[in-house]
């Protein structure tokens, strides 16, 4: 019955050496402390049980032999005072009524009586366990040191693997929390992601190419090349790398060729380098001349932008300015007419895109446009109603030849210039010829032009004598630039689509003859700088939404021949000032809102044919003076007339 329970607590022992073992073994595995006792109560600290620790991984010392391994056990194994408790627990099974005492404290490890003879043969047993048990610690010790060797080895810093497996919980906690579905569909989540990306990829790539052929890349109808778009390059310069292409082809086993190719590239980088430079330069010439807006000619979307644009890079002139620096020593005459003939067709080119470019012409953009811009921000109730989308067929001129060619604007249709004197060196007197020179008469009547007259038509013809828009479709107001042009003899803007007020800058015009801007939208009042354009000798503003009175400085005009106020919102009494026009041939001023009485001073009108008065309110009996006018032949009072009568 003892061999029995001795055979079986033996190979209890064993199991437990060889678990203490296999937990040192991991332990020492995963940088953790070592240690061997099982229990975690408070008594067993007290026993006398053998307790091993090692340090981290990181810290074990690289040795020759097992002889120099440091000391891997805080304690000292003690086989004969066991750990009674854990006994206990371990052999309960055992604790049985049929065993003796001497053989029961054999078991639990109480061998006090060393001299009994009968316990001699369990003693001599049981220390030759013990031998076994010390020679299998030594081996556990033995693959405590191999697997702290193999840790330090394997990473170079301590700490390492717990490091890994601080990372692999990061890992696992952040996996849990991604949805399921997340994770059973991740595959395939990141494909449809992936084909989204290179869906807005592309998307973006078509919108900058887009934006670039809005930049200059694309043009509207140019009437030269037969309405195809101009392309990025003049065609000067295209001419000029022909020849340079075609001899690369022959030499095609030319050695040098690579290297003319590279002198290619690099000459096409300079000249893009030196094109923004005199972007830039032209640019800060036309501002300092105030002949454009600088937001206009820094937005790429505006007419000012595309005509610089033009001129810099595509207009086959390649027309340029001084440098500031010969500018500062002052410039020749013949520089001066080449400098304004610059700006001059800047200007017209300006007036081609505000005119040409569909988006402009329905109000896309600012610098000018149906809709507004920086000379009309804002739009009356009937300009909004008065609102329509065009066509690119619908407005396309009728006439434009040479417009926007080689050709000097002197060729291009409808523009007249002042003829060059015969000591330069063009050596022509006649008006149409082959220059840029100062323009003196645009003409562009019935053409079919759509859009808004740019301020760039008032401020860089200083030598206009002559301006005619008439019947076509222009739109927009009257710019406040237009008192600019003080060479102006005639001005002929009626039959068009103008909105907005008569600028108060228009008695500028000290010069001008005649004024015609009839049958349009104007409104407003008639300023009173009117009386200021004393040479005016034609005025006529007939069939617009003009209101208010009219004013007393009208008298001023003693070259006035005729006065066309009719069909208009005129209100207030007729002034007695305009006795003054003494040669005054025709007026009008019917279909109005006058009241009051006719002036007696309308006797004075010594010259007057022909006066309309009906469709007002006025009252009152028919001056006497009339009977004075000896020239009149037509006397207009319809149902005014029976008032007065």
């Amino acid at each position: 019955m003892l061999d029995s329970f001795e055979k079986e607590s033996r190979l209890h022992e064993r199991r437990l050496a060889r678990q203490r073992q296999m937990r040192l073994m991991e332990e020492a595995a995963s940088g953790l402390p070592l240690h061997v006792n099982d229990d975690d109560d408070d008594d067993n600290a007290n026993n006398n049980e053998m307790e091993y620790e090692m340090p981290p991984p990181s810290h074990v010392e690289e040795v020759d032999s097992e002889d120099d391994v440091p000391s891997m056990y805080s304690g000292i194994h003690n086989s004969n005072n066991l750990n009674k408790n854990g006994n206990d627990n371990l052999w309960s099974s055992a604790n049985s009524k049929d065993l003796d005492d001497s053989k029961l404290k054999f078991v639990m490890g109480d061998n006090t009586n060393n001299n009994s003879n009968n316990n001699y043969d369990e003693t001599a047993s049981y220390s030759s366990w013990t031998e076994r048990q010390k020679r299998e610690h030594d081996e556990s010790r033995h693959l405590i040191m191999l697997a702290s060797r193999r840790v330090s080895s394997s990473s170079g810093r301590g700490g390492t693997l717990e490091m890994e497996m601080r990372d692999e919980e990061r890992r696992s906690r952040r996996y849990n929390k991604c949805p399921v579905w997340f994770m059973l569909h991740r595959k395939l989540i990141c494909s449809l992601c992936l084909v989204m990306a290179l869906i807005v990829m592309g998307v973006l790539i078509g919108q900058m190419k887009k934006n670039m052929g809005q930049d200059g890349a694309e043009w509207p109808m140019n009437p030269a090349t037969g309405g195809s778009s101009s392309s990025g390059m003049t065609s000067g310069t295209s001419a000029s790398h022909e020849p340079m292409d075609s001899s690369n082809e022959e030499s095609t086993h030319n050695p040098q060729d690579s290297s003319n190719n590279n002198n290619d590239s690099s000459s096409n980088n300079n000249q893009h380098e030196l094109d923004m430079i005199k972007f830039e330069r032209i640019k800060d010439r036309l501002l300092e001349h105030q002949i454009s807006h600088a937001s206009t000619l820094e937005d790429p979307t505006t007419a000012q932008y595309k005509a610089l644009q033009w001129i810099v890079r595509d207009d086959p002139r390649q027309l340029d300015v001084m440098p500031l620096d010969d500018v500062e020593t002052g410039l020749t005459g013949e520089q001066v007419d080449r400098e304004e003939g610059l700006f001059e067709r800047y200007a017209l080119a300006v007036f081609w895109f505000q005119t040409t470019d569909l988006a402009i012409v329905n109000g896309g953009s600012g610098g000018g446009s149906r809709n507004g811009g920086p000379d009309r921000p804002f739009r009356t109730e009937e300009e909004e109603e008065d609102e329509v989308e065009f066509t690119m067929q619908e407005i396309q001129w009728r006439e434009s030849t040479n417009w926007l060619t080689e050709k000097g604007f002197c060729l291009w249709h409808g523009v007249i210039c002042h003829p060059v004197p015969q000591s330069t060196a063009h050596g022509a007197s006649s008006v149409r010829y082959d220059d840029d020179f100062h323009v003196a008469i645009l003409n562009l009547t019935e053409n079919n032009i759509h859009g808004l007259v740019p301020r760039e038509v008032y401020m860089a013809f200083t030598k206009m004598q002559a301006l005619d828009l008439s019947w076509n479709e222009l739109g927009g107001a009257i710019g406040r630039e237009i008192g600019a042009l003080r060479d102006l003899q005639d001005l002929f803007l009626q039959s068009n689509q103008f909105t907005g007020a008569i600028p108060t800058t228009i008695g500028e015009l000290g010069n001008l003859y005649n004024l015609n801007i009839s049958d349009n939208k104007i409104a407003g009042t008639v300023p009173t700088q009117i009386g200021m354009m004393s040479k005016l000798r034609d005025a006529s503003m007939f069939q617009n939404r003009i209101g208010g009175r009219i004013p007393g400085e009208i008298g001023y005009l003693t070259d006035l021949l005729a006065l066309y106020l009719d069909s208009n919102r005129l209100t207030g009494p007729i002034p007695t000032s305009i006795g003054k026009l003494t040669s005054l041939v025709d007026l009008r001023l019917r279909a109005n809102k006058l009241t009051g009485t006719i002036p007696s001073e309308v006797g004075e009108l010594k010259n007057l044919e022909e006066i309309q008065l009906y469709q007002n309110s006025l009252t009152g009996p028919l001056p006497s003076e009339l009977g004075l006018l000896d020239g009149l032949i037509f006397l207009y009072l319809g149902q005014a007339s029976r008032r007065i009568l």
